[in-house]
């Protein structure tokens, strides 16, 4: 075993080196250096500017009794999301050579699936735990206590939130949870950590009933303020799963593994090269989502065939609908929405409860939650917009359509924008639920919001599509594309491409935006004046999407006929 162990570590060591090649580690390690040294003055500075946007006085006994329950529901939802991701096949991905060699070797599974799995729990833990460090620098401005020591709570904290998704998935891996048994533990143990939640938010809970699974972790989050012995509970029961699930390594499946690591594979090219809509596809292929084969909105039919893009020009033709008349693409983008797969209806659901809360807690609480509500609105957005996405991916299949891809793309819309609505009826319920009195500034605002987050997923999806056939040879600027000089030195190359992937989410602010007017000035001509803002951007991107070839060849015509020009 002592050979197979070293044969092991010299077989991962030969091919780590081959895959750094000739990294230069002295530029690596400034590279660290830079990002660890403009984050921390980035977050310095950010908590000193947003010092009491949180509260002018925080009451501590409401907080120590109210927050725990609270920040369990994130503890709580990562081990839903863990479960429901074992039960997919993750959560962790084995390169296909190690499949192919190391794992068909005569040696222990478990002994080869250690160092993967032990990575996964560091790298999550890691994860979690910066982001929670990050957070505890942002709220020690408003809160007693030490800078450190609220960094160093949230940090633990966001470091139980990444072992327990992990040890989760892995151990409902290792058992053969079926989905349907992961689906439905998620949803009792968070039914039972929010509904907790909700009675101690209310003072209606007594005893027993402000007992919940995550209390102690969420009390850990706190512990910038007092630490109690009994929380330690919480990191203890954090240690025995992140064995257990070292333990169970050796019961993970080949064929989930396998198909799991050719797709993370794909993703992590995906996600360099920032096409949003490839990493959207894989991650829904990740969790194995499928249409329905029958839809939620209209009642099942026999032998009826699968409406496409051509066949549905040929329905309307039959019908005596032009095939140019918009309904022959609403009807496609609704069909599209109605065979949404059950857990995608539930995921959108949660983000517009998410949504909700998140708008009502801006509202009366932080502005700070704006961000979680963006989050959700954009994430909404990437959600609905499933036939336009469709349209996109088969571009070969939409150019041979006799129709322009602008209308085609622009007509997709309205679809999105029904569901969008329905939305945000969801999230408007449960503001009203959580504060009875906002009830009509909630449905007010509900489609302003719901359609501005949903416009930097619409941008970034029809940028995605390819180059029409005229404008594929030559740059924006009119010039052959292999003799295209990039204008941005290459010393802010770096900060370009964090700008353009950003700009989706710069985009979609545009939606958070009638929230927090309103919280600087409740009154209904401020809610009207936003929402006109947000028509009108709504508006522009309608336009932009209808003619953005147009307007490309135009400007591509325009530089060229100057070049030509200027050489003549």
């Amino acid at each position: 075993m002592s050979d197979a162990r070293a044969t092991l570590r010299e077989l991962r060591r030969t091919r780590t080196k081959h895959r750094l090649g000739s990294t230069d580690w002295w530029d690596v390690a400034y590279r660290v250096y830079l990002f660890a040294f403009a984050g921390l003055t980035a977050v310095v500075v950010v908590s000193d500017a947003i010092d009491g946007l949180i509260d002018d006085e925080v009451n501590i006994d409401e907080l120590f009794a109210k927050a725990p329950s609270i920040l369990g529901i994130a503890v709580v939802l990562a081990v839903a999301m863990g479960l429901r991701s074992g039960a997919d096949g993750g959560p962790i991905s084995v390169e296909i050579a190690d499949i192919r060699h190391v794992l068909l070797a005569p040696l222990s599974r478990r002994l080869v699936l250690f160092t993967p799995i032990w990575q996964r729990f560091r790298s999550m833990m890691f994860s979690f735990g910066l982001v929670g460090a990050i957070v505890g620098q942002l709220i020690a401005t408003e809160l007693p206590g030490s800078r450190a020591a609220w960094a160093a709570s949230c940090a633990i904290y966001g470091a139980i939130i990444g072992a327990m998704f992990v040890g989760a998935g892995v151990i409902a891996h290792a058992v053969r949870l079926p989905r349907w048994g992961a689906t439905a533990i998620g949803a009792v143990i968070l039914a039972w950590q929010a509904g907790v939640a909700w009675a101690i938010w209310n003072d209606s809970a007594t005893g027993l009933e402000r007992v919940a699974p995550a209390n102690l972790a969420g009390n850990i989050a706190l512990w910038g303020i007092d630490q109690r012995p009994l929380d330690a509970l919480a990191i203890v029961f954090t240690i025995v799963v992140v064995v257990v699930g070292v333990a169970l390594g050796g019961h993970l499946r080949l064929e989930p593994l396998a198909r799991r690591g050719e797709l993370v594979s794909q993703l992590r090219f995906a996600a360099t090269s920032q096409d949003l809509r490839t990493v959207v596809l894989l991650r829904r292929q990740l969790r194995a989502e499928a249409a329905r084969n029958r839809s939620w909105l209209t009642r099942p039919a026999r032998h009826r065939p699968a409406l496409t893009r051509m066949s549905s020009i040929q329905a309307g033709r039959r019908r005596g609908v032009p095939h140019t008349h918009p309904s022959v693409v609403w009807r496609r983008g609704l069909r599209a929405i109605g065979r949404l797969p059950a857990s995608r209806v539930g995921r959108i659901l949660a983000l517009a409860v998410g949504a909700g809360t998140f708008g009502s807690l801006t509202f009366t609480s932080s502005p700070l939650f704006a961000l979680l509500l963006l989050g959700c609105i954009f994430f909404l957005g990437l959600e609905s917009i499933e036939a336009l996405s469709q349209e996109v991916d088969r571009a070969d299949l939409t150019d041979s359509i006799p129709l322009d891809r602008g209308w085609i793309y622009a007509n997709h819309l309205l679809a999105p924008a029904v569901l969008l609505v329905v939305v945000g009826v969801v999230g408007a319920l449960t503001a009203t639920l959580l504060d009875p009195d906002h009830a009509l500034a909630a449905f007010a605002l509900m489609v302003p919001v719901a359609w501005g987050g949903a416009l930097g997923p619409i941008i970034a999806t029809v940028n995605d599509a390819p180059a029409t056939a005229s404008a594929a040879e030559t740059t924006l600027m009119g010039a052959p594309r292999n003799t295209e000089t990039s204008m941005v030195p290459p010393e802010f190359a770096g900060f370009s491409t964090v700008a353009t992937t950003l700009l989706p989410v710069v985009i979609s602010c545009v939606g958070i935006l009638p929230v927090v007017v309103m919280r600087l000035d409740p009154t209904a001509a401020t809610g009207a004046r936003a929402s006109i803002g947000v028509a009108i951007a709504t508006l522009l991107t309608v336009m932009w999407v209808r003619n953005r070839d147009t307007w490309t060849a135009k400007i591509r015509n325009f530089f060229a006929e100057g070049r030509a020009a200027s050489s003549s």
